[in-house]
């Protein structure tokens, strides 16, 4: 496993090929690590890709081609290793292709090129997969980026909040801010069709902003843990018990033959 840096003289970020998760995204004037390191006591993931699956089935299967599959919470990327095929001072892309462990879990052939791109003090990640059959290839995506929580060393933890850019709908009531309540996050808040576009982690002092238009979903999860996932979904795991092929599972996405699919968002530090 390697890890690769990148540095535009205001922020730094390192990307490594076990799951092409970023491992740090720091501000070089304040020195502050906003990306959760993956502290086993609470959490050892630290950003996972969510794909062929986001979240699971009610029942843990996966019905493809008439077979019964079985893979991870959330899918095999998030424990898959990536190449590094690209990498410069501003910008790392890792790639991920099916061999006979995944086809184990997901008979497809595709190619996943997760690209992480720094500008002033801002990181990109954007996400190409393509299809490599000859047929319509379904799948869940998703990302699960978490966050330090205090942001940083003189942080207040106890003031810290989410900000939403629109007013959205969060246990019966419409809100622009959601409050970090262990108990509620626990259980994980979900919003969705959200008519935000941004999602502001802040204390008051420090801040940094996830930039995600499109998204059916975005889900909020913080497992009683000095962090905060924010994450932007284009699917989801089943919300109730659903007897019905992979494909015709609500969130799926249906790729057709050769075809490309992209998405993508943005962290800003503040």
């Amino acid at each position: 496993m390697s890890e690769f840096s990148m540095n535009n003289g205001v922020i730094t970020a390192t990307v490594s090929e076990h799951a092409a998760e970023m491992h740090s995204l720091k501000r070089i004037d304040n020195g502050i690590e906003y990306l959760w390191q993956g502290d086993p006591a609470f959490w050892a993931g630290r950003n996972p890709t969510l794909f062929p699956m986001v979240g699971s089935t009610w029942n843990k299967e996966v019905h493809l081609k008439g077979k019964v599959y079985h893979m991870g919470n959330h899918g095999f990327t998030r424990n898959s290793e990536f190449k590094c095929i690209e990498h410069d001072d501003t910008h790392v892309v890792m790639e991920l292709t099916d061999s006979e462990e995944t086809l184990a879990q997901y008979p497809y052939h595709f190619s996943l090129q997760n690209t992480y791109a720094i500008h002033e003090n801002s990181l990109t990640v954007t996400c190409r997969l393509e299809n490599r059959n000859a047929e319509t290839m379904p799948f869940n995506f998703g990302f699960h980026p978490a966050f330090n929580v205090p942001i940083g060393p003189d942080g207040n933890t106890a003031e810290t909040v989410i900000r939403f850019d629109q007013p959205e709908l969060v246990s019966g009531t419409e809100t622009t801010v959601l409050e970090l309540d262990p108990d509620t996050l626990a259980k994980t808040v979900i919003l969705t069709d959200p008519k935000s576009s941004t999602y502001t982690l802040t204390d008051g002092v420090h801040s940094l902003t996830v930039t995600a238009p499109g998204f059916p979903w975005c889900a909020f999860w913080s497992p009683h843990a000095p962090f905060v996932c924010i994450e932007p979904w284009h699917s989801h795991a089943d919300f109730e018990k659903t007897e019905v092929p992979f494909e015709k599972r609500e969130g799926t996405i249906l790729l057709e033959a050769g075809g490309v699919f992209e998405t993508g968002y943005t962290i800003t530090v503040d």
